[in-house]
């Protein structure tokens, strides 16, 4: 097993992905993609069976929808079956016509076996944070790649507008802090304007995921740019609890920087919350992770700051402690969703289920008494949803990572296909990061990355640590 930190060797690169091996030509470079790659027998994903989805999620998936999945899986099968056969007559590289995926969402690159498909991409900036939060790193922080090992705006742009020619309508920036990149202004302007000349795409959502203490000098420069909505980490309302959680003082210019979007979003919108009339929700959102016996008796605190100090212009989210390498995490401080919401309904805030988006992370309620406040939480450990997960990663050093909770081992780096290319045909260039990603996402584990629970994910240790995944 590599350092996730540093840059694998190519012997151990196509280990690590050796499922599909065919498509990688190692006498010509690391990972570059064989032309040949044809089938998706050629992957060895191991399919799950119906039954099994059934069971991990019948409240979930309705047996309609496992149907309909097994009638895919067969369908797809049929078709991979006679196109394995049509691989027999050998067509000319030359000749060999570039494929296009993005015509049919079901065949999409981004659609996994599952199911799945997946038109949300995370990308990571920075590797680099101003905060040692105890969930993320240890207090010395963690070895970071040299900056050449980074990707470019260039290549950032370049995955940017595969993905949305794919059917990605939303793009979520994150760190380390990506407050931290200096060029970040000019990357939110051209995403925005990729996903705004996309046919394929109707949200053309650019967000930003943050620790909040540089946010106030850069907001309304970057809602110019086209950004439309910042989730904002904060932990507690306390300073010397700040300092202790983050190692790092700053509680001030976090809150600063809340009323500061705030009033950006309403400078450039007329109001802070989408929908009609502003009536869904915020595009500032608040993200609280909790733990037993630090802030877990802050829960009612958070809610009425939300509605007194910032006027229900905020959305609060909870969220479950998850384990990642390097982060100490213990299931004696792991506080659940369940255990959440009845804090604050013995804190004399009554709790009322509201409807979730699609796709939602977040389960939503409100307090009937201060309807314009949502509280969510994200229950990624205790009842999981994973189901209905649309999300695809790329980390500050250019691996697509299919599942925050996937091990090292089955990352794949876009950013050495891009770098090493033989090929100077834009098209083939494209082509390859294309088969490359499908294989990738077709080899996305059904839940938790493959490890079944939060205990054997700390137990498994196979991850990088939370700020070199990006979130």
């Amino acid at each position: 097993m590599y350092n996730c930190n540093e840059t694998a060797p190519s012997s151990t690169l196509i280990g690590h992905f050796s499922s599909p091996l065919s498509l990688y030509r190692k006498q010509q470079f690391s990972t570059a993609v064989a032309r040949d790659y044809d089938s998706l027998e050629d992957v060895g994903y191991e399919q799950q069976p119906i039954s099994k989805l059934i069971h991990e999620n019948n409240d979930r998936m309705p047996r309609l929808q496992a149907l309909r999945e097994q009638l895919r899986d067969e369908k797809r099968q049929q078709q991979q079956h006679h196109q394995h056969q049509s691989n027999d007559v050998k067509v000319a590289e030359s000749t060999k016509p570039m494929i296009d995926y993005s015509t049919d969402m079901d065949n999409s690159i981004l659609t996994d076996t599952h199911g799945r498909h997946h038109n949300y991409l995370r990308i990571s900036l920075s590797e680099r944070c101003n905060l040692r939060c105890q969930y993320c790193m240890p207090p010395e922080g963690v070895p970071l790649s040299p900056t050449s090992n980074l990707l470019t705006n260039d290549e950032i742009m370049r995955l940017v507008t595969l993905f949305v020619k794919n059917g990605v309508d939303k793009v979520r920036l994150t760190g380390g802090e990506p407050l931290l990149r200096k060029d970040l202004v000019p990357l939110v302007h051209s995403i925005s304007e990729e996903l705004k000349k996309s046919n394929a795409t109707s949200s053309n959502l650019v967000g930003i995921t943050t620790n909040g203490i540089s946010l106030s000098r850069h907001v309304h420069d970057l809602v110019d740019a086209g950004l439309t909505g910042v989730n904002i980490s904060l932990d507690t309302l306390s300073s010397d609890r700040f300092q202790e959680i983050t190692r790092r003082k700053g509680l001030d210019k976090v809150m600063r920087a809340i009323g500061d979007s705030i009033s950006a979003f309403q400078n450039r919108y007329g109001h802070v919350r989408t929908g009609p009339n502003g009536t869904g929700g915020s595009r500032v959102k608040i993200n609280c992770v909790v733990m037993k016996n630090f802030n877990d008796d802050e829960l009612v605190d958070f809610v009425n700051m939300a509605t007194d100090t910032f006027g229900g212009d905020v959305d609060i989210r909870f969220i479950e402690w998850m384990p990642f390498n390097d982060n100490a995490w213990s299931r004696s401080r792991f506080v659940s969703y369940q255990d959440m919401v009845d804090k604050i309904t013995k804190g004399g805030l009554p709790l009322e289920r509201i409807i979730d988006g699609p796709n939602d992370t977040t389960k939503w309620w409100q307090v009937p008494q201060k309807d314009s406040t949502r509280i969510g939480f994200i229950t990624s450990m205790s009842e999981h949803f994973c189901s209905t997960c649309n999300r695809l990663r790329i980390t500050a050093d250019g691996k697509i990572k299919t599942c925050l909770f996937g091990s090292n081992e089955k990352e794949v780096s876009l950013k050495d296909i891009m770098r090493q290319s033989s090929s100077d045909d834009p098209r083939q260039q494209e082509d390859d990061l294309s088969r490359v990603i499908h294989a990738a996402v077709q080899r996305k584990t059904f839940a938790l990355g493959g490890h079944g629970s939060a205990d054997n994910i700390a137990k498994a240790a196979d991850n990088r640590p939370m700020t070199l995944i990006g979130g």
